[in-house]
């Protein structure tokens, strides 16, 4: 079919705006990230020469060049900080472009990639488009403790959420899809176990075809992962089902699961370990179902943040850089934008306990005001462990109340039912 001039025309403006607007809402935040890059982990940062500390990123790039040269990618050690790669197989596979290219170059595409699946986040939770999603991103890039250091560290966070987002949300309705619904979210939990909480959430809410996709597509990444990494494949799972998360020790207060509040006040045991574990996946199935009946009243960005929250409270380890998901909960209790309309807004406590929880995230003041490292937590007083415990223990708190609230509902709802039916 052949484009007339007019047609032409049209397309080129359109495409012309589209880019345009795209540039408008990705790029101010992107050149914020590059500005603050080198100081975000490491205060001696410098830009002659521009060397961010991206620690992170170092690990994956040096465990896929081990990858290449036939080495155990479990092996791989970074120079100085001796970090380990702790992901299945499957990720260090995916991440063999890493191994190409000047490192530098890497770090710039890397901290434009986590801009662009932070952009996207709040623009499918609904944050409106154009200059007011630039000026919300520069502020995220800025102010939101597990977005600044995922870029920092040159982390994975940011984008795995995006994936999961892009899965359960439309970018706008009627949306056409490239991928089956699902598939991202499969995808997501191959790299990275804990979205797999989110095949749950689809099942929870009727959407059994994505979960099955979801599950369809993690099997199948996990068993290329397998074909071309046996040994490390069996490694991995083999070691996970022996509690060997390859991690540092629950100790460091930057472990905000509910595993490391468990640790720093009840000490270290096996039995506290599994106690910690099944505890923080029984808050989180609660509050994944929780989260469905939210969804069903069009709390879509709610619901999705508040899965994301449970995966961070029920892993056995979960950095505060791994708070990425309290970015679509800020959306729904702080910002308190909906994308359709909700058919039920939020309790007015919820928005009170979840924006304070918002904060407490985003401002971080577990290693913002704490001592940390080399057993410090153990002399923590009374007050510090209350600073270094309450982020958790706030969100499992509001995770109960919500529940409770959907119990009294369905309870009242019945006696409706009852009464009218007697009447």
């Amino acid at each position: 079919m052949t484009l007339t001039k007019d047609q032409e025309t049209i397309t080129r403006r359109v495409t012309g705006r589209t880019l345009g607007r795209l540039a408008l809402e990705l790029l101010p935040p992107f050149a914020v990230a590059l500005v603050i890059l080198p100081f975000v982990i490491s205060f001696d940062g410098s830009y002659f020469p521009w060397e961010p500390q991206t620690i992170d990123l170092q690990v994956y790039v040096y465990a896929v060049k081990d990858l290449l040269a036939g080495k155990d990618i479990f092996a791989t050690t970074t120079p100085g900080w001796g970090l380990y790669f702790i992901y299945p197989p499957i990720a260090a596979i995916l991440m063999i472009p890493l191994a190409f290219g000047p490192y530098a170059m890497w770090q710039v595409l890397w901290t434009l990639g986590l801009v662009a699946a932070q952009q996207t986040v709040l623009r499918r939770c609904g944050v409106p488009r154009g200059w007011k999603l630039a000026v919300i991103g520069i502020v995220v890039v800025l102010a939101v403790e597990p977005i600044r250091t995922t870029l920092g560290y040159g982390q994975v966070n940011t984008l795995l959420m995006a994936l999961v987002i892009m899965d359960l949300l439309p970018d706008r309705p009627g949306e056409r899809r490239l991928l089956p619904r699902g598939i991202l979210i499969g995808l997501a939990a191959a790299i990275k176990l804990t979205p797999a909480l989110f095949v749950i959430f689809l099942f929870l809410i009727g959407k059994r075809r994505p979960a099955i996709t979801a599950m369809i597509s993690f099997g199948v990444l996990t068993g290329i992962g397998a074909i071309f990494l046996w040994p490390q494949t069996a490694s991995f799972f083999g070691g996970l089902l022996a509690g060997d998360t390859r991690t540092a020790s629950p100790l460091y207060v930057g472990n905000q699961a509910l595993s490391g509040v468990f640790f720093r006040v009840l000490g270290d045991s096996r039995e506290i370990t599994l106690a910690s574990l099944a505890i923080g996946g029984l808050i989180a199935l609660i509050g994944t179902a929780v989260a469905a009946q939210w969804w069903r009243r069009r709390q879509y960005a709610f619901a999705v943040g508040l899965v994301g929250l449970c995966t961070c409270l029920a892993s056995p380890l979960s950095w505060t850089h791994h708070y990425v998901w309290i970015l679509p909960l800020a959306v729904a209790v702080v910002l308190r934008v909906q994308r359709p309309v909700s058919l039920e807004p939020l309790p007015l406590w919820t928005k009170i306990i979840g924006g304070a929880w918002v904060v407490w995230v985003c401002a971080c003041p577990a290693l913002a005001l704490l001592p940390y490292g080399q057993g410090k937590e153990l002399a923590y007083s009374p007050l510090q462990d209350f600073v270094g415990l309450f982020g958790p223990v706030l969100g499992t708190i509001m995770i109960i109340a919500l529940a409770v609230a959907e119990v009294r509902r369905n309870t009242v709802r019945t006696s409706g039912k009852h009464a009218v039916g007697g009447a």
